[in-house]
């Protein structure tokens, strides 16, 4: 700390300089086609940044612009870096100081066995306490606060009051939202087998299952209704502006899960910011808790954030997912495409100057990280590094306020960009940088270590333009895919099954295998046009889609459906689940002759009292020992014989419904709950022992309900 108190405060002037002559002068310099050579390039050995320590260093940019160059210099720097200005007012989120010391009561994750009200009581509470003084303030400086989520307000604040505001006793940071990524670079229906469960008849009594696509609008989906989505869906923006439109990326989305589960009821609801996102998920949840008939069963979210999180499972947007399957909710994620646009490596210093070395071994010190970007693009880099510390429920600890900063420049070697936030203040490890192209060339990203008691382990991540000189693509997952609570998905191509190179890869930071399935990418859509819907966002509706088929089909829980998918997964790459395309591609089919059953030791496998799903999995209950699991296909005549059944039974041909019963049996003799059918007609026939041995095959593989009990006691007394 001493040496960053002695740095001459000179070059932080010079610093904000630059980006204002970068708005000027935007054909500054003449950006080359080929990179330059690197010697070329100007140092910058130290520099002393100019800021606020509560305060965002794009905002703090922002209003330094303002002050010396008016509201149109404002405008035109906030364009440039992708901030929302209304008139003189900024959209910013306030981070409120917690009540106390309990960070941890700040974070009610509920479950639908609580009562709703006294949640909403709780959760009212606890917004009231810690943001009212900060909310009163900000309207005393002439801002609107437009929504809240636990600790945090997205406000609109005027330009000239972002220093007042920051520095209010009641505002721990403020900052910029933090908005998430679509991740877009159907034939897929066919490709997983959907086709073939979209013919079987369904015995399950619910009504149609919901499916909410989570995502940043849903442009034109009105003039697809009854043709590529259903006839009539449930819509809500969170949006401050109510713009269901902002973006056609979900109406893509909703088209793959109508595609693959034509029967499902969907639920369109958007966002743009992160506060935005928070209440779209509390909103889903409550409905539910509110009315078991609007209850969401699966929510698919086909984007994410870069810089939200340790990439550990836990922060913020994860604690959403985890609030939701909480509740019952499968949520299935993309898993990003970062595999070519992240890096990560820890930081080195061989010349001893401060700035980043990278992995060039042909040059010693390579401290450009180069990336192309053409004319009009806008791109984000984001910088995080493994000093998150421990989180508390609604916040991190960030113990050791290690600092590093993010420089942009142009190929003329002049500063396009920074990002300086101050961590030794107690902002997050994380750096960012929003721009928009001003002409075709190489930029280069630095890395400088303004404090750093020891040398983190650093991960860029890259959205908007080309690949990166450098990617590591292990560890490249967005956020929320990283949960434990979510089905992340990577993307394979449609036709071949070929791994999509930009699909984000595992392992989550605390080690986890991730993605947990890859599904098609490159496919159809009347929004993307023939094969034009790429990227792992084509894929995570394919699979929240085929959870909603199952459940339309099966009368088995989520977790039982969970396990059937899984276990039909078609492996790929490694044997087993790995980092690359998890348990394998999306297939529900039957089984083929080709696919490798895979029974453990009938000696390992205590059948008695286990329950069996429709793939033959054993579903173990806590009490079970994993060595009872068995994984086996079953024959495709067992299904349509059960189906048969079924629908004859509903129509009132016993006689019928008997017949194909046992035709399945005959094939699955160890499925106990047809036993129970079967004994039910034969004791209305009046077969006395016919029916009390189907009875009593039922309870010998595993049955226990207490009806089948009470006719077999009946049936034995006569």
């Amino acid at each position: 700390m001493e040496k960053k108190l002695k740095f001459k405060r000179i070059l932080g002037i010079v610093l904000a300089a630059l980006a204002a002559l970068m708005i000027l002068f935007p054909d500054r310099a003449s950006l080359q086609d080929n990179p330059p050579e690197i010697g070329n390039l100007p140092p910058m050995n130290i520099y002393q940044r100019e800021g606020h320590p509560k305060m965002e260093s794009s905002l703090y940019q922002l209003k330094e612009i303002y002050f010396t160059r008016g509201i149109e210099g404002a405008r035109e720097f906030a364009k440039q870096r992708g901030i929302d200005i209304q008139g003189d007012l900024v959209r910013v989120v306030a981070e409120a100081k917690s009540a106390g010391t309990g960070e941890k009561t700040d974070t009610p994750s509920y479950g639908r066995s609580s009562k709703l009200g006294n949640i909403r009581e709780q959760r009212d509470d606890l917004q009231a306490g810690l943001l009212h003084s900060a909310s009163r303030q900000i309207e005393t400086f002439g801002g609107k606060v437009e929504t809240t989520h636990r600790r945090l307000l997205q406000s609109v604040v005027p330009l000239y009051a972002l220093q007042e505001v920051a520095d209010l006793a009641a505002v721990r940071y403020l900052r910029l939202p933090r908005k998430a990524i679509p991740f877009v670079i159907s034939e897929g229906v066919e490709k997983t087998d959907a086709d073939e469960w979209q013919t079987i008849i369904s015995y399950r009594s619910k009504e149609n299952v919901k499916v909410c696509i989570l995502d940043l609008g849903f442009q034109g989906y009105d003039a697809l209704l009854g043709t590529e989505l259903p006839s009539s869906v449930v819509t809500r923006s969170f949006r401050a502006d109510g713009d269901l439109y902002a973006s056609a990326h979900g109406t893509a989305c909703a088209e793959v899960v109508h595609d693959m589960s034509p029967g499902a009821e969907l639920w369109l609801v958007n966002f743009s910011t992160d506060v935005e996102y928070h209440n779209a998920v509390n909103w889903i949840i409550d409905q539910g808790m509110a009315d078991e008939n609007q209850k969401v069963d699966i929510i698919s979210c086909s984007v994410g954030w870069l810089n939200s999180g340790a990439g550990d499972g836990t922060g913020l947007i994860c604690e959403d997912v985890k609030n939701a399957y909480n509740n019952d909710i499968i949520w299935v994620s993309a898993s990003g495409n970062n595999a070519e646009r992240h890096w990560e490596g820890s930081f080195r210093d061989p010349d001893a100057d401060d700035w980043c070395n990278f992995e060039d071994p042909a040059q010693a010190e390579d401290e450009w990280f180069m990336f192309y970007a053409a004319a009009g693009t806008t791109y984000q880099v984001s910088l995080n590094w493994d000093d998150w510390g421990t989180w508390m429920g609604s916040n991190y600890s960030y113990s050791e306020g290690n600092d590093y900063d993010l420089f942009l420049y142009d190929s003329g070697g002049l500063v396009i960009a920074s990002s300086n936030n101050d961590q030794t203040a107690g902002a997050e490890p994380e750096e960012t940088i929003i721009d928009t192209a001003q002409s075709t060339g190489w930029r280069y990203i630095r890395i400088y270590k303004w404090y750093a008691p020891r040398d983190c382990k650093l991960e860029l991540f890259f959205w908007g333009g080309s690949d990166l000189e450098y990617s590591e693509p292990a560890g490249s997952l967005a956020i929320p895919a990283d949960s434990p609570y979510a089905i992340a998905v990577g993307a394979t191509d449609w036709s071949d099954d070929s791994n999509h190179s930009y699909s984000s890869q595992g392992p989550t930071e605390d080690g986890r295998i991730k993605p947990d399935l890859v599904a098609p990418s490159g496919v159809s859509s009347a929004t993307y046009g023939d094969l034009g819907f790429s990227g792992t966002s084509a894929s995570a509706p394919h699979v929240a889609g085929a959870f909603a088929l199952l459940m339309g089909k099966l009368p088995y829980t989520a977790d039982e459906i969970k396990s059937i998918i899984e276990a039909r997964a078609l492996d790929l790459g490694s044997s087993g689940k790995d980092n690359i395309f998890g348990l394998g591609r999306l297939k529900l089919s039957k089984g083929t002759e080709e696919e490798v059953e895979l029974i453990q030791d009938d000696s390992n496998v205590n059948t008695s009292g286990l329950m069996r799903n429709r793939t033959n999995e054993v579903i173990i209950s806590e009490n079970e020992p994993e060595k009872s699991t068995v994984l086996k296909r079953r024959p495709v005549d067992y299904w349509h014989h059960k189906s048969l059944g079924w629908m004859y039974l509903q129509q009132g041909f016993r006689e019928k419904a008997l017949e194909e019963f046992l035709k399945a049996i005959e094939l699955e003799p160890w499925v106990f709950e047809l036993y129970f059918e079967v004994g039910k007609i034969y004791s209305k026939k009046g077969e006395k022992k016919k029916a009390i041995s189907y009875l009593e095959k039922y309870f010998i593989f595993g049955g226990r309900e207490e009806a089948a009990k009470e006719l077999l006691e009946s049936l034995k007394n006569k």
